[in-house]
């Protein structure tokens, strides 16, 4: 591999991405809509109906986090019913799911963590073998995919 490659490689290696939720806030657009889009039909139909949920909260006498159980309505935490249900479910992600959109709900999978392309390519490749992919989704065509971007909010990861 010339040096030039090897360069390009470590570099793309160490871009992670993300769906950034701000960019949703600065575009008046609800991440929770677009993401309760992509939910199963069970959860969709389930949508508003009340639940009992786990929620953390801070305890000032032992200056704990505690968690304790909650009614709050069904999907008002899309990435936990995603990842929990949604994404276990046969057609989640097919060959004839556009690459930003496979990209968008891989990140829903798995709770929106920063992962670099070869992460999403692996992640991908759990709904879809790598053979059966068109073009094998190159890395370079991942990565020129998640930087044009203007729809679901990707964006490379950076610590400030």
């Amino acid at each position: 591999m010339p040096a030039e490659d090897a360069e390009l490689e470590e570099v793309r290696e160490k871009k992670r991405f993300f769906i950034d939720l701000k960019w949703y806030d600065e575009r008046n657009r609800s991440f929770k809509v677009m993401a309760q889009a992509r939910f199963c039909r069970q959860c969709q139909d389930k949508i508003g109906t009340e639940t009992q949920e786990r929620v953390p909260t801070f305890n000032p006498q032992t200056g704990r986090v505690v968690y304790e159980m909650r009614a709050v309505p069904y999907g008002s935490s899309p990435l936990s019913v995603i990842r929990n249900c949604c994404s276990k479910t046969r057609g989640y992600i097919t060959l004839d799911t556009p690459l930003l959109e496979a990209i968008f709900r891989v990140f829903l999978a798995n709770g929106n963590q920063p992962a670099d392309v070869d992460g999403i390519r692996e992640q991908m490749s759990e709904w879809i073998p790598l053979s059966g992919r068109p073009h094998n989704y190159d890395p370079e065509v991942i990565e020129k995919a998640l930087q044009g971007d203007n729809y679901y909010g990707l964006r490379e990861f950076k610590i400030e």
